[in-house]
């Protein structure tokens, strides 16, 4: 087996990330500056929170919202509205914080609801989804069970982490959700991913995407 460390080059780390610009107290400056790194050196997209999009739209085509963050517990009409606008305003592609809250519960119909309307929504834009799990809240089955339950649904990714809870990214989790996905959907890496190092990791396992906060992503370029 390759080393990752070996052979995942810059502009392959390059390619996969997903630029964050999602602390609360962001200024429009952010997302400006950071949506001129994503244009001039090619990366996946800029990921902004929905209000922000138009002005990202401005400068980069490739601009992604999250949705229902970083908490997932707004309602199924709230997240729809917020990303049926989203959409009109620009963004390609949106990270969908899903109620996991209810998930753990065991109300998986909550789930099912809110991001099937997402998903046909998106369908008609020609734009991606991306469930965003929040795993460090999650057993290991439970985190299968997620991963199952969102490819049912129809998005094109799954995704670890907001980076908002008291975890982000880790390996075991990724394994769990790569396996659970078969290459049947695209698994997204976020949280806590700070090196060259961890990026190459991920990468190497078959993650093809990457979040990384506007403020930390060199340090993951060698």
């Amino acid at each position: 087996m390759n080393d990752p460390l070996r052979t995942i080059t810059r502009e392959q780390i390059i390619a996969a990330l997903d630029l964050a610009v999602l602390r609360p107290a962001a200024r429009l400056e952010d997302v400006t500056n950071a949506a001129r790194v994503v244009e001039d050196l090619g990366m996946a997209s800029l990921c902004v929170a929905s209000y922000n999009v138009a002005v990202a739209k401005q400068i980069t085509s490739r601009v992604c919202s999250v949705i229902g963050f970083p908490h997932g517990n707004t309602s199924p009409d709230v997240k729809f509205t917020e990303a049926r606008e989203a959409l009109e305003d620009g963004a390609v592609e949106l990270d969908v914080v899903i109620n996991f809250g209810r998930f753990l519960e065991g109300r998986e119909m909550v789930v099912v609801q809110e991001l099937g309307r997402i998903v046909q929504l998106a369908r008609k834009k020609k734009a991606l989804v991306k469930a965003i799990l929040e795993t460090c809240y999650c057993q290991p089955g439970q985190i299968i069970d997620a991963c199952d339950l969102c490819m049912d649904c129809g998005v094109d990714f799954v995704k670890t982490s907001t980076g908002f809870g008291p975890e982000g990214a880790t390996p075991w989790g990724v394994k769990l959700m790569l396996e659970a996905v078969h290459g049947a959907i695209q698994v997204k890496a976020s949280g806590g991913i700070k090196t060259y190092a961890d990026a190459a990791m991920y990468l190497g396992m078959g993650c093809t995407r990457l979040g990384v906060g506007a403020t930390s992503y060199q340090g993951l370029l060698p």
